[in-house]
């Protein structure tokens, strides 16, 4: 979320502090930032951060209209962090930090590549205030690049390194797209966004805007229940088709992709639990001490009941959905578990279901800790539908609907919702070795 520049600025103690998390031997000094024993990159030693340069940096940024740790805009231009969809590096690497476009009259120019020392020490500014970040797998690659870098010349050979600042943004690997205009303007998302198109369509390079997964909390997908050391053979075998959703969501890097896999798991169940609900639902009528084989009234509401269910199918196209996930999630989940898994992976997401609903679907609260496990999981099921179809059905106009991107950081926190519904439903369906 974006900020006014007034609640936000670079001062030399928080700069510190980021720059320490990268080179723990950095020390304050009169003259500003400097780290022991600096690096010689072609030729040149890279050794420090001047008070002057860091002046410079907290002034420019006191002049932008808004500031976050995906974008900072100012009047006349824009920086942006951009997150690349096709294999890690491939989107920044076919620019080569060119500026493309020209500045004429109505001109803009755009250029993709690391982040100008504004942007990279406002987001160690960030990082300096955020150490939830730190706990990503990716962050810790980034302290090993560093070391590696530090400590042997043949990893040196950079891309030209312009002061301390720059270096980091180098070793940190984040791509920003810079746009700066002629003149004073207000749409810079709306030109990044059609940059973006741009590139796809003539160069089939996809990415976009959003905050780097370095500077965000650890994702769903990057929970461990366990050591490396401490894992044993499995001691159940688990159908192979919902083994291969599974992975596509723990893989996959959209919050999209990643919810859309978890729920085929349930989906994979619904047509079986529906049918099996209506042959109960036959049974329990036609074995009740009132029904009688002799009277047509209570044949006829058999075959109403039937007929009921078999119409539905025909105007939905299949099954009631929602009716099957509701069913799926009676038949296979365990609340308590289901409560257990979000604690140990968040705590604040049992009282987060509790109290906010989701938006962009319309979907409301559930209170995980209720006295009724039927109500729960008739909630439960309302709620992981209405998002499914928000992303699946994004009709121009309808409201309301998922907008990809835009939404992610409210969908990510349904993500542990169904993850961890899909992986009682995958273990229920396991048999013994």
């Amino acid at each position: 979320m974006a900020t006014s520049p007034t609640s936000f600025t670079v001062d030399k103690e928080s700069l510190l502090v980021g720059v320490r998390l990268l080179f723990p031997d950095a020390e304050g000094t009169d003259d500003g930032i400097v780290i022991k024993d600096g690096l010689t990159i072609a030729g040149r030693t890279i050794d420090r951060i001047k008070t002057s340069e860091i002046d410079e940096i907290a002034k420019t940024l006191r002049e932008c209209i808004s500031v976050s740790t995906s974008a900072v805009h100012w009047t006349d231009k824009a920086e942006f962090t951009v997150i690349p969809l096709n294999d890690h590096g491939f989107f920044d690497g076919i620019f080569g930090e060119r500026q493309i476009g020209e500045q004429g009259e109505e001109g803009v120019s755009y250029k993709v590549g690391k982040p100008s020392s504004v942007f990279i020490a406002h987001l160690l500014c960030s990082l300096a205030q955020n150490s939830e970040v730190l706990k990503t797998p990716r962050w810790n690659g980034i302290k090993r690049r560093t070391r590696m870098v530090r400590n042997n010349p043949k990893y040196r050979n950079l891309e030209p390194i312009d002061g301390l600042l720059d270096l980091i943004a180098e070793l940190v690997m984040t791509t920003t797209l810079q746009i700066d205009a002629s003149k004073p303007r207000v749409d810079f998302d709306t030109l990044a966004n059609g940059f973006l198109f741009h590139a796809a369509y003539n160069l089939d390079a996809a990415a976009r805007l959003g905050s780097d997964s370095t500077f965000g909390p650890p994702r769903i997908q990057r929970v461990r229940r366990m050591k490396e050391l401490e894992l044993d053979a499995p001691r159940q075998s688990y159908n192979t088709d919902l083994i291969h959703h599974y992975l596509m969501g723990v893989a996959a890097e959209i919050p999209l992709l990643e919810y859309l896999s978890y729920y085929h798991i349930a989906e994979h169940f619904f047509e079986k639990v529906f049918n099996d609900d209506l042959i109960e639902q036959v049974r329990k009528g036609i074995t009740d001490p009132s029904f009688s084989v002799r009277r047509a009234k209570d044949i006829q509401s058999i075959i109403k009941t039937v007929n009921s269910a078999q119409k539905q199918v025909r105007e939905e196209g299949g099954v009631n959905e929602q009716r099957a996930l509701e069913l799926v999630l009676a038949k296979f989940i365990d609340i308590d578990r289901l409560i257990s898994d979000l604690n140990a992976w968040d705590g604040t997401l049992v009282a987060h279901y509790k109290t906010t609903g989701v938006p962009f679907a319309d979907a409301g609260r559930v209170d995980l800790q209720a006295t009724d496990s039927n109500e729960i999981k008739k909630a439960l099921a309302k709620r992981i539908y209405k998002v499914r179809n928000s992303l699946v059905h994004a009709k121009d106009g309808a409201l309301p609907r998922y907008a990809p991107f835009a939404h992610d950081a409210e969908l990510s926190k349904e993500i542990p919702l169904i993850r961890f519904t899909s992986e009682q439903i995958v273990i229920a369906h396991g048999k013994a070795l």
